[in-house]
């Protein structure tokens, strides 16, 4: 038997730009994702998305290391989508100028602040090819509980016009057993580092036939690109081999107009980060 933990507490657990983030662009907006299900009719605790997040100005032009602890708050808009609050300001931020937040939570607060830039993001990042994709076999465990593989993907980081902490990527497994459309198995923000690493756990049953696997690179305006591998858009590999790879052509067919359905799935899955970047202009 598995002993798992309890139960994650119900509160904000990260914000977009990162706390104390350098550099912000001037029409970015302020995402905060809370627990999963945090939102969810009748099950999460929820709660006016007016009332959780506040933003104010701090009065000293210029940024600062050090949060102030009065200042205008700023006016705007909060707007839920799927687990993150996401507010947008009536204008745009000013420039060089440091705001400080509060995101509630029932179980816990989440205090952050961040310093502006002096220009919007307009071009999306730039996301190189996957560099190596590798399969483990794993124990059971939470995630787990019958074991598996874990699927690890492997890439440099991207380069964008805005703050480099505010990428986030997305990485979806696009083919494989039991897969109608892209799923989303794993999203992780971008860190210093000459390699990103990314993984998610395949049960037994997922492992029978090749997967293939593509990643997303989403800017904090949203602005976003794809990962490409030879002209590509995915990387396959048998999860049971291992580090076998296998070419678009030697992994199993998509059905006749399954293309134009993947790329619609697979935009549908980031819809919020889409909204995002149309609701700023």
């Amino acid at each position: 038997m598995v002993d798992c933990d309890a139960p994650p507490l119900q509160r904000p657990e990260e914000t977009f730009p990162a706390d104390r983030a350098p550099s912000v662009s001037i029409d970015a907006p302020v995402r905060v994702r809370y627990t999963p299900g945090y939102f969810e009719p009748g099950v999460g605790p929820g709660g006016d998305p007016a009332t959780l997040i506040t933003l104010r100005r701090c009065p000293e032009s210029g940024c600062s290391p050090f949060p102030c602890e009065d200042g205008d708050f700023v006016p705007g808009r909060a707007q839920v989508l799927g687990d993150e609050l996401i507010f947008f300001p009536d204008e745009n931020w000013r420039p060089a100028t440091t705001y400080v937040g509060l995101a509630r939570g029932r179980d816990g607060d989440r205090s952050f602040s961040f310093c502006t830039g002096s220009s919007s993001d307009d071009l999306p990042p730039s996301l190189g090819a996957i560099e190596e994709v590798t399969s483990d076999t794993v124990e059971a465990r939470c995630d787990a509980p019958d074991g598996g593989y874990r699927v690890g993907v492997f890439f440099r980081p991207a380069t964008d016009s805005g703050p480099p902490g505010s990428i986030e990527y997305l990485l979806f497994q696009t083919r494989g057993a039991g897969v109608n459309e892209p799923i989303l198995r794993d999203r992780v923000r971008n860190y210093a580092g000459e390699r990103i690493t990314m993984a998610f756990v395949l049960p037994p049953e997922d492992a029978a036939t090749p997967i293939c696997v593509r990643v997303a690179a989403v800017d904090g305006v949203g602005n976003l690109d794809f990962s490409d591998l030879n002209g590509g858009e995915e990387e396959c590999l048998d999860p049971v081999q291992g580090n076998f790879f296998y070419s678009l052509c030697s992994a199993a067919p998509p059905r006749a107009g399954s293309g134009l359905r993947v790329g619609l799935a697979m935009m549908a899955l980031i819809t919020l980060l889409l909204v995002v970047r149309r609701a700023r202009r």
